[in-house]
């Protein structure tokens, strides 16, 4: 500032204006982060607090809160052998979806990369994406609906082809069942997972195949160290959601089956339903969520340390 300006002396005004302005410097981090920092707490702070502290409650009917007993649902929680069945279930069929949706995502997605019209290509992965945009919950309904045994289009044309005898109960056998479950919830992913990949594909450098065919690499070859490396954050990414939300489903295995036969397809999510919201027993359904959350925490840490990893090695 010049020597004639500092001589004039400041208005009023001018100093309201500076010092708001000043204000408003000082704390534009808080200005621009309160927002989010308040919806944080809101959605995920709070509630998870919240959910914590119910864990610690004995219920007693309707939810009401009779005790505190900081350990004693999950006592409950890992000496019941219905808990453990769950947790079988969830595995089975959160890592059944992830391999079926991962291994049919790449498949697509090659197949999508190879399409060398842009129109045709947009095309088809819009057809795709349709399944994508069907609720989960109507998915369940429909494919019950498809492996019913008595009315089900699948026996009907299993009977037609001549594979089948007799109409089949495919969800009263407990292995079909899960089958069933793991392949419609595989079904409504998929497009997700094409997607995310088929980006990845769209990002490798043209050049990096030029070269594996100047060198004289096999398609195998090309695939291996080409392809593949470049691909691994795309599908690691994808997996991890993938994984994430088989691991939490709910509306697909409740639609489709229940958790039947005889628990042979309960999961988690269906085991949380069933003693907080048809036992009301708040304090265990929260202990058992604890226990999702805290396994879904700690695999996402590991995957995303490991996708880091994944680039950090290919920037090298």
């Amino acid at each position: 500032m010049s020597e004639a300006y500092r001589d004039v002396p400041e208005s009023g005004l001018g100093r309201v204006k500076r010092l708001v302005s000043d204000v408003a410097n000082d704390h534009i981090r808080l200005f621009l982060l309160g927002p989010a920092l308040l919806s944080l707490f809101l959605i995920f702070i709070y509630p998870v607090t919240f959910l914590v502290w119910t864990s610690m409650q004995r219920t007693l009917a309707f939810g009401v809160a009779a005790e505190f007993a900081p350990t004693a649902n999950y006592e409950a929680m890992l000496s019941d052998p219905t808990f453990w069945n769950a947790a079988e279930k969830t595995l089975t069929y959160s890592f059944g979806s992830f391999a079926v949706t991962m291994l049919a995502g790449l498949v697509i997605a090659l197949a999508l990369n190879r399409v060398a019209r842009k129109r045709l290509r947009d095309t088809y992965t819009t057809l795709i994406l349709l399944s994508w945009a069907v609720p989960l919950s109507i998915v369940g309904v429909t494919w019950r609906w498809m492996f019913n045994g008595q009315l089900g289009v699948v026996n009907k044309l299993l009977l037609d082809l001549g594979i089948l005898s007799s109409g089949y109960s495919w969800l009263a056998n407990p292995l079909s069942a899960m089958v069933v479950v793991v392949a419609a919830d595989a079904w409504s992913r998929i497009p997700f997972a094409t997607i995310i990949i088929l980006a990845g594909l769209q990002s490798i450098p043209q050049e990096m195949y030029d070269a594996a065919k100047v060198d004289g690499a096999t398609t195998f070859q090309t695939f291996r160290h080409v392809t593949l490396p470049y691909l691994r954050p795309s599908f690691f990414v994808a997996g991890l959601i993938t994984w994430m939300f088989a691991f939490r489903a709910f509306a697909i295995p409740f639609s489709t089956t229940g958790g039947g036969p005889a628990g042979a397809t309960e999961v988690l999510s269906i085991y949380i339903h069933r003693f907080g919201i048809e036992l009301f027993d708040f304090g265990f359904a929260s202990a058992v969520s604890m226990f999702l959350v805290g396994v879904t925490l700690i695999v996402a840490g590991i995957y995303v340390n490991v996708i880091l990893e994944q680039i950090s090695e290919i920037e090298e």
